[in-house]
């Protein structure tokens, strides 16, 4: 018996080399081949395109876009694609995101049944739309955003991103913000990058081989920035009373995105 199963083994093995050679041959596309933005496609490059317009040529009613955040929000490529959905008259294209600086024109009432803000955290240029209807936001621990791309919650058509230029390997970066981009693209059809030389390069996750890209548009603008209103009083008294009463030598702060963060802080070092 042990002989008979030992003479079986090469058969065996034979059938598994045969299955192997069969998946290895198949077609490889994109992301089912390789969904590590880190790790080089071989063979393929992205499109260069004049304008963010000629990226969204393909775009569609139904489609889900992803778009980056907070300082990397490609606003030129959000732009081109707001123009094309209002000249193909698309319907419910869904815009995924979390809080955006600068213009949100998709989110404009002549885009309401063209396109639809789906926010994962608010920003001011989209709370206008929700509160009229016109925009969704989902209440969720930020840490858990990833879980919607990993479970395929949402399943992105397009991920519009905001990249450095590649260096002489490749390697574009997410720059300012990773958070959960990488989910987001690593789980979108379609990438498409604003390449920008005044992104700066951060590491780690951050990291995205320019084969990962589909179309690459070269725009050269400073990153958008938060800004703010200088304090009111009341403000500047919740800041004082934090400081004098509730912050104690030694203590770690932990700052959240009210406008009386930064002012506790100024008033903690003064103190």
């Amino acid at each position: 018996m042990a002989a008979a199963s030992v003479r079986g083994v090469p058969s065996k093995l034979g059938n598994v080399f045969q299955s192997l050679k069969a998946v290895s041959s198949a077609p490889r596309s994109y992301f089912t081949y390789t969904p590590e933005p880190a790790q080089p496609i071989k063979g393929k490059e992205p499109k260069w395109v004049a304008s963010a317009e000629e990226a969204f040529q393909d775009l569609k009613s139904g489609d889900t876009v992803f778009a980056q955040g907070a300082a990397a929000t490609p606003i030129e490529m959000l732009k081109g694609m707001t123009e094309v959905g209002k000249k193909k008259k698309l319907k419910d294209v869904r815009v995924c995101h979390m809080h955006t600086e600068g213009p949100a024109p998709y989110c404009a009432p002549e885009c309401d049944g063209i396109f639809r803000s789906f926010s994962f955290f608010m920003g001011g240029n989209v709370r206008k739309a929700v509160a009229e209807g016109r925009g969704d936001a989902l209440p969720i621990f930020l840490s858990e955003i990833p879980i919607l791309f990993y479970k395929k919650i949402i399943e992105p058509t397009y991920a519009v991103i905001q990249v450095s230029p590649p260096d002489q390997h490749g390697y574009c970066s997410l720059g300012t913000s990773v958070d959960c981009v990488r989910a987001g693209m690593s789980h979108s059809k379609i990438i498409v990058a604003q390449v920008n030389p005044n992104m700066p390069r951060t590491f780690g996750d951050g990291i995205i081989h320019i084969s990962h890209i589909d179309y690459a548009c070269k725009v050269d603008q400073p990153l958008p920035t938060h800004g703010g209103q200088p304090p009111t009083e009341v403000e500047k008294q919740i800041g004082k009373n934090i400081a004098e009463n509730l912050v104690e030598d030694g203590a770690t702060l932990q700052m959240g995105t009210c406008t009386c963060r930064g002012l506790t802080v100024f008033i903690v070092q003064s103190q």
